[in-house]
């Protein structure tokens, strides 16, 4: 300062604008304002990063559409104009040309994304033309894109748990299809019905969008130097499905780009060209992508160096295969119309799974066994009983007998023993498996995990479920080598009405004011007396997780097992549910008790 000025304006623009291109664009911007010096740094920053955050009620005609049946939604694409963030992204990209005193630094990454009512159509379709022209265009080695133009949850299926019902009710189906959740119907049934609204929305729109049309220069700005006109989509076949009026349709140019490493594209149609070129494309994210049949098999199988492939929410996509390529990564989260996918893969690494039961020939892996070191497998909806599907599930999880990491996530978190009753009249010992996700006879056991070392447990402990103890002992005794153990535990769903958005009577407020923290001093935290204590749990865990602790007596019995049984752990980590300091302080010295090691490092949140 003695010398007037400071150390971080007497760097150059190219380090400047690196610094900054690691915040949002509208932050980045506002360094602008700092100093003369800092006026063209803009130009310099090789990152575009755009999230809109507008109020719903301002941008269109979708907010009345969702909750106003007298509105009704134009029928021309031009009706629409674009808000004011599709504006202000335009804007920001083309002000990296204007008064700089040198030219733009290639632009590396383009990051859009837009909220749930964002993308209304008519307008907003040719400024997203304009900003995919201006990033390739603009670009130079390499180019990441994240064009995201929805915020929608990918999938909709609740965690719900099935009530514990005796034998003689089971026999007749009494109790056992009743969910304790907030939602009534099954999540199957939910998911078809959403299914068949979107079809009919589809059939609505079919015939009625137009192919988008060459931008203007008075289009409010965004139209970028070399735009290119959109080709008309390709003819559909009959049956075939089609974009719908407000739904975004992705340009064959993108898919032609040698520069392009990263693609994400979400809430958008693929029009992929006859021939698709992109030889370093070598990341692909997919969510809530449509197309024409066989679409994302092709732009998949175009891809000859991919090593990171995400599908999410893929409504059409039922099959998929994945060979000849260098794939360290494969995650698939409800595309619940997906019934196979075959990797040929010898580089694959880390598997990611959300959905349903996977059936006995979901997945097919054409590479050793020993190669996937991550997997994840996330079993959404409702809690499932069915003797058919936990034998499908215990056969998917033998696919990965090799991992040294695995994240199970279900509805219900822990399991037990119970004794069903055949109709011979034989008495079969049946224990639930897997995380709690129903009930498994004794010779379907769980596969061995002889390399695990990290485990991850997640889901609902109901207050009554008295046989966690014994389910997480006999998951433990199938990972000999295990060193970390996390356990987070998943909130029960407060019981709302269906129909709580419009009706006065319900207290919001107190809803979201209810805490689930519990602590009763005089309850009896037992343990089975046939329980084994696993040797791992003894000899070689270390470190031991306790994530959202609400201090229910289910979980309080199963944390005091694995603390008072836990000799060489030596890391502690316990995050309390919210709820009064009080109740917090008396469960926090109730662990610290359980501890048997107690110059271990405890940390408490």
């Amino acid at each position: 300062m003695d010398s007037g000025g400071d150390r971080l304006s007497r760097l150059g623009d190219t380090v400047l604008g690196h610094i900054l291109s690691f915040l949002p664009s509208t932050e980045a911007a506002r360094a602008a304002t700092l100093s003369r010096r800092w006026r063209h740094v803009f130009a310099a920053v090789h990152t575009a990063s755009f999230r809109e955050s507008e109020d719903p009620l301002a941008i269109g005609y979708r907010w009345w559409k969702r909750y106003d049946s007298n509105y009704s939604r134009p029928r021309d694409e031009d009706d629409v104009r674009a808000p004011l963030f599709v504006t202000a992204v335009g804007a920001a990209l083309h002000g990296r040309d204007r008064g700089a005193r040198a030219a733009a630094v290639p632009l590396r990454a383009l990051h859009v994304a837009f909220d749930e009512f964002g993308f209304l159509g008519g307008d907003a379709k040719k400024a997203v033309d304009g900003w995919l022209t201006y990033a390739r265009y603009h670009t130079g080695d390499a180019l990441q894109i994240d064009l995201r133009l929805g915020d929608d949850p990918i999938c909709k299926r609740a965690y719900t748990l099935r009530p514990r019902v005796p034998d003689d009710d089971a026999e007749d189906g009494g109790g056992q299809e009743q969910d304790l959740g907030p939602h009534d119907m099954d999540a199957e049934e939910s998911e078809d019905s959403e299914d068949e609204t979107e079809e009919s929305e589809d059939s609505e729109d079919e015939g009625s969008a137009s192919p988008p049309k060459r931008m203007r220069k008075d289009d409010g700005g965004y139209e970028a130097a070399g735009v290119e006109s959109r080709s008309p989509p390709l003819p559909a076949e009959p049956g075939e499905p089609s974009p719908g009026l407000t739904q975004y349709v992705v340009p064959r140019s993108l898919f032609s780009c040698d520069a392009l490493r990263a693609l994400r594209l979400g809430s958008c149609w693929l029009d992929l060209p006859s021939a698709i070129a992109l030889p370093c494309l070598d990341t692909l994210h997919l969510t809530r992508v449509d197309g024409r049949t066989g679409a994302v098999q092709r732009l998949v199988s175009a891809c000859p160096r991919l090593a990171d492939l995400t599908l999410e929410a893929c409504s059409g996509l039922t099959e998929i295969s994945v060979v000849d390529a260098r794939l360290r990564r494969l995650a698939v989260r409800c595309c619940h119309k997906l019934a196979t996918v075959a990797v040929a893969s010898s580089e694959l690494r880390a598997f990611e799974y959300r959905g349903a039961v996977p059936g006995p020939s979901f997945l097919t892996l054409h590479v050793p066994r020993s190669k996937v070191s991550f997997c994840t497998v996330d079993l959404c909806g409702a809690e499932q009983a069915d003797q058919p599907a936990l034998a499908s599930l215990v056969g998917f999880l033998r696919l990965f007998v090799g991992v040294e990491r695995l994240h199970l996530t279900s509805a219900r978190l822990g399991c037990g023993v119970s004794h069903a009753h055949p109709s011979d009249g034989s008495h079969i010992c049946n224990w639930e498996c897997v995380f709690g996700h129903g009930i498994i006879s004794s010779t379907l056991e769980l596969p061995s995990f002889p390399a695990l070392r990290n485990l991850e447990l997640t889901g609902m402990l109901p207050d009554g479920d008295t046989t966690v103890i014994t389910a997480v002992t006999r998951i433990l005794q199938r990972t000999p080598s295990l060193e970390t153990l996390s356990l987070f535990f998943l909130p029960e769903p407060h019981p709302v009405p269906k129909n709580h958005y419009w009706c006065t009577d319900v207290d919001e407020e107190g809803l979201h004011a209810a805490h689930k923290l519990r602590y009763n001093q005089h309850a009896r935290l037992t343990v089975p007396p046939d329980v084994e204590i696993p040797a791992s749990l003894t000899e070689r865990t270390k470190e031991i997780n306790l994530v959202h602790y609400q201090g229910a007596m289910a979980q309080r019995a199963l944390a005091k097992f694995l603390l008072c049984n836990a000799p060489v752990v030596d890391e502690v980590y316990c995050e309390f549910a919210p709820g009064p300091l009080l109740m917090q302080t008396k469960l926090m010295a109730e662990v610290r008790g359980w501890v048997v090691n107690k110059s271990a490092n405890m940390t408490f949140f």
